[in-house]
């Protein structure tokens, strides 16, 4: 099996392979991460990305003037070529952690949490809530899934006409996450220390207008007529239906927003300026300035999909991501301008298991005291 294999991942590279061949790899290559992660050990991948990240920019010219189905085509290969080696060959020892990134207490990933503050003032713990009907307002019965969703429906009591609408917020903690369904279909995925406010229904409305602090991916259900905005503190995202993902973290310096289908319209409000992202773009604004760039859209929503990509990432960028997922504070000891990772990592792992792997590029220790974690340059 692991000749054939080798044999059809030659006649790929030399460009002989039949189309059947090329699906077949190139879908290998796309379900990488999702599946052939949990075969590998957390040193293969980390010594994966460390050592083929630079000649995958290199030889695919990424960022630079090049169409970028061709930069993806020329990565895909090299990606296929030092992938599957990686997964035929033995797994490495695994080495010991540091004495200084062994935790005292087992710090766990986060899960499934929210609060949900409804119009009344009410606060429900989704954590802790019984699956079923919680709440009704204004002909819109909220409930919670056996799979732990929070779902916005319409029932057969519809509200008042021309009544001001109801909001609801939910919130998830440091250590959460949660999924939500609005009244008008559309689905949301709210990352770690993150809240969105939004109307309990959008009957009567001109738009959908909710606001976000934090993180969320969103599927808005299309409405040609009413279209949905997204407000968060320097700008609006406004769509008609699609598929984006929006970082709009206070502690960030940059507000983040990467559509995956559709188009969207990205209001600066400092500026009363927009711009219009298509697929596969970024819009990042950052001083009162909003910039579009290529992006990797499996990165962008790695959270959402349960892990963490790391692209030559800075620590203090990392660390962010760390500390909002596993719930802990974070300092740093010496100078890290020039401290980056490369490495893909499930977040359904420990804590420690994480840091470890970060301390096999030699380059930062980590001290760990409860849930504080000084990181340390060497």
């Amino acid at each position: 099996m692991h000749k054939d294999a080798r044999e059809l991942l030659l006649k790929y590279h030399r460009g002989e392979a039949t189309a059947e061949e090329k699906a077949f790899l190139e879908n290998w290559l796309h379900d990488f991460n999702a599946e052939i992660m949990h075969e590998l050990s957390d040193e293969q991948l980390l010594l994966f990305h460390q050592q083929n990240w630079s000649a995958v920019k290199q030889h695919a010219n990424i960022g630079q003037s090049r169409p970028i189905w061709q930069r993806l085509a020329v990565a895909a290969s090299i990606l296929l070529c030092v992938g599957l080696a990686f997964y035929f060959y033995p797994k490495v020892q695994q080495p010991s952690i540091s004495q200084n990134a062994k935790a005292d207490i087992l710090i766990t990933p986060g899960g499934n949490k929210a609060f949900l503050t409804l119009s009344n003032g009410k606060k429900i713990s989704l954590t802790d809530a019984t699956d079923g009907k919680l709440a009704e307002q204004s002909g819109i019965e909220i409930t919670k899934t056996a799979a732990g969703i929070l779902v916005y429906q319409v029932t057969d009591k519809p509200g008042k006409s021309g009544s001001k609408p109801n909001y609801n917020t939910i919130e998830t903690p440091k250590g959460g996450e949660y999924q939500l369904i609005l009244p008008d279909g559309s689905k949301v995925w709210l990352n770690a220390a993150s809240s969105l406010t939004f109307p309990t229904s959008f009957a009567g409305v001109k738009e959908r207008k909710v606001e976000l602090m934090g993180e969320a991916y969103f599927e808005i259900a299309q409405n040609k007529t009413v279209p949905f905005i997204v407000k968060s503190a320097k700008q609006e995202v406004k769509v008609l239906g699609t598929h984006f993902n929006i970082n709009a973290y206070a502690n960030e310096q940059a507000t983040t927003t990467t559509l995956l289908e559709g188009s969207v319209k990205i209001v600066n409000l400092k500026k009363a300026t927009h711009i219009i992202l298509k697929p596969g773009q970024e819009s990042v604004l950052s001083a009162d300035k909003t910039n579009v760039y290529e992006t990797d859209i499996e990165e962008a929503i790695a959270w959402k999909n349960g892990l963490f990509i790391f692209n030559d990432e800075d620590i203090k960028s990392i660390m962010k991501k760390i500390s909002r997922w596993y719930n802990i504070d974070v300092s740093f000891k010496g100078n890290m301008d020039n401290v980056s990772f490369i490495g893909n990592y499930s977040r359904s792992k420990n804590l420690e298991n994480l840091l470890k792997n970060i301390e096999l590029t030699g380059k930062v220790t980590f001290k760990i005291e409860g849930r504080r974690i000084e990181v340390i340059t060497k």
